[in-house]
């Protein structure tokens, strides 16, 4: 009896053993395709314009960071960027040579075995021990902070502000789809790129009412982000470039002066006030439209005054 359960147990654990080694031989899931994505977008390349030096590696190439670099004295105070010209690196900063730039590898989003991308953690640069993240807006964030007016003195305004959905005043459901929450709900995690109004809102935009059907004719003139803006950005017809597309843009004061960006708001408003744009004496002499796009009545005018006559 006693020698057929030790067969018994020598069969199993032979079964086990053949199990494991047979699982250790399968291949891991292909990641190739995410190998070249992440090949495309802004976390892999060496950039200039990121600031190349040790400083701002602690996010654009955590690997390459150095926690004792410090920040020198204006106008060098951490990177000036000459494009085609010789790169000048401020006081307490060291220039990292593009061969040994690190950027944004698999390792410091995911926890890595054996060469492969596993679930998603951030690599914490100066312990290079990996933290837990509960989703990938925590991750984001872990370099998206804006850090103006710390006592560190980096001053980036890296931040996304979501407020918890891109859609500010949309409460509920389109069908059995939530609104978008993290970061990656809308952009691809390796590319960056983010999806398009119409991925997500086709049905709504091809509505005849949409925009109180005059849609068609401003799609080609006008974002949707220009109107579904919430953030109070201005609107206005594209500054860098040679067409005349409104879009949401910024104007920030630098060393040369004021200067206008388009940029892209992430605070998104499902209903639109026309009369942001459409208001009296507006400079662009677009029709004066009320917040409902109906255009208002004109002013009844003002009965005249009577004059009073005397007898001569």
């Amino acid at each position: 009896m006693h020698l057929i359960t030790r067969k018994r147990f020598i069969v199993l654990g032979a079964i086990i053993l053949l199990m494991l080694v047979v699982s250790g031989c399968q291949s891991p899931e292909d990641q190739t395709e995410y190998h070249a994505a992440w090949e495309s977008g802004p976390h892999s390349t060496y950039d200039q314009g990121h600031g190349p030096n040790d400083w701002c590696a602690r996010c654009h190439s955590p690997q390459n960071w150095n926690p004792e670099a410090t920040v020198g004295r204006p106008p060098t105070c951490v990177s000036c960027k000459f494009p085609g010209q010789d790169m000048t690196v401020g006081d307490g900063n060291d220039l990292i040579l593009e061969e040994d730039w690190k950027a944004i590898p698999c390792e410091t989003c995911h926890v890595m075995e054996n060469g492969y991308a596993t679930e998603m953690a951030w690599l914490n640069p100066i312990s290079m021990e990996y933290q837990e993240v509960s989703n990938s807006t925590e991750l984001c964030e872990k370099c998206h902070v804006t850090t103006t007016g710390n006592a560190f003195g980096s001053a980036v305004d890296h931040k996304i502000t979501l407020g918890g959905s891109a859609h500010l005043n949309y409460g509920g459901f389109i069908g059995e789809e939530a609104p978008p929450t993290y970061c990656t709900d809308c952009h691809d995690a390796h590319t960056t790129e983010p999806k398009q109004c119409i991925d997500c809102h086709e049905d709504d935009i091809a509505t005849a009412e949409h925009a109180g059907g005059a849609y068609g004719l401003m799609k080609d003139t006008v974002t949707c982000i220009a109107c579904h803006d919430a953030s109070g950005l201005d609107v206005g017809p594209h500054p860098d470039e040679d067409n005349d597309l409104w879009v949401t843009q910024e104007t920030t004061m630098g060393r040369s002066g004021p200067s206008t960006s388009a940029v892209i708001s992430h605070s998104i408003v499902f209903e639109v006030a026309c009369d942001k744009c459409h208001f009296e004496e507006n400079t662009w002499e677009l029709t004066v439209r009320t917040a409902d796009g109906e255009i208002p009545p004109p002013p009844t005018p003002e009965p005249a005054e009577e004059t009073e006559t005397t007898d001569g």
